[in-house]
C-alpha cells in the first residue's frame, strides 16, 4: 500500500498544471518517512533520478553545442524534438499569468526555442522541484536534531531572534528574481555538482543568506544572463574589424 501511494503521489507531482499546495506535500513527506533521515534519502534519490530524467525528455543541448551556437551564431535545433510552436502550445496549457514574474519572462522568450524550453522545463517539473526541495530542507532539520537537540534547548530563543534579523537583513540583497540551484540547472543545462564548484570558486554570480555559512545558493536571472553575455566569443569577422 505504501509502494502505490508513493509512485501515485509522483504521479500527481507531474501530471498537474498547477502549483501544489506547499502543505500538501510537507505532510506528504512527513508520513511517508515519519522525518526518517534513511527514507528521506531514498526519496531524494528517486526525485533527483526523475529530474534528471525529465531533463533530457525533449533533447539535450550541451555545453559543446553552447559554444558551437556561440560561434555560428545559432543552434543546431535537430537535437531538440519539439518545433517552437510545440513549445509554445505546451506551455499556453498552464495558463500562466502574463502579469507574473513568470509570464514577463515566457513572453520575453516566446520565439526562441531554446529559452522557451527551458521556461517548459521549469513549469512541468515546478512540483517536482518543489518537492526535491522541501525534502533537502527536511533532511537538514532532521541531521541538525539530532546533532544539536540538547544544546538548543538553552539557547533557543537568543539564536532564534538572531537568525531571524539576520535572515530579514540578507532578504534585503537578494533580487526578486531569484532562481534556486535548481533552476540554474534547468537554464545552464549543468549538474548541481558543476553549480556548486562554480560557486565555491566564485565563477558565477550568486547569494547565500549568510555568506560566512553554508546553506542553499540563490542566483538572480538578470545577472546570470548578463554574466553568459560577458563572456560571449566574438566571431571572427568582428575580430578582423579590430585591425581595419
Amino acid at each position: 500500500m505504501r509502494t502505490a501511494a508513493y509512485e501515485n503521489f509522483y504521479q500527481k507531482l507531474l501530471a498537474t498544471t498547477k502549483c501544489i499546495d506547499i502543505n500538501e506535500i510537507e505532510k506528504y513527506i512527513s508520513n511517508s518517512t515519519a522525518n526518517d533521515a534513511y527514507l528521506i534519502n531514498r526519496q531524494l534519490y528517486k526525485a533527483n533520478n526523475l529530474l534528471e530524467e525529465r531533463y533530457k525528455r525533449y533533447g539535450v543541448l550541451t555545453e559543446g553545442d553552447d559554444m558551437e551556437a556561440i560561434r555560428k551564431g545559432y543552434y543546431d535545433l535537430g537535437k531538440i524534438s519539439l518545433t517552437l510552436k510545440d513549445v509554445q502550445r505546451k506551455i499556453a496549457l498552464f495558463k500562466i499569468d502574463k502579469e507574473s514574474e513568470m509570464g514577463i519572462q515566457i513572453e520575453k522568450d516566446w520565439d526562441n526555442v531554446v529559452f522557451l524550453l527551458q521556461d517548459l522545463l521549469q513549469l512541468e517539473n515546478m512540483n517536482l522541484i518543489t518537492y526535491i526541495r522541501l525534502l533537502e530542507e527536511r533532511l537538514e532539520d532532521v541531521n541538525a536534531s539530532k546533532d544539536d537537540k540538547k544544546k538548543k534547548k538553552a539557547s533557543t530563543k537568543k539564536s532564534n531572534k538572531q537568525e531571524t534579523k539576520l535572515v530579514n537583513n540578507s532578504l534585503n540583497y537578494i533580487p526578486n528574481d531569484f532562481m534556486t540551484v535548481e533552476d540554474i540547472c534547468i537554464m545552464l543545462r549543468l549538474s548541481k555538482r558543476k553549480i556548486y564548484l562554480m560557486a565555491s570558486d566564485r565563477e558565477i554570480p550568486h547569494y547565500k543568506l549568510d555568506p560566512n555559512k553554508k546553506g542553499r545558493l540563490y542566483f538572480s536571472r538578470s545577472e546570470i544572463e548578463a554574466w553568459l553575455k560577458r563572456n560571449r566569443i566574438g566571431t571572427t569577422e568582428e575580430f578582423c574589424r579590430q585591425f581595419d
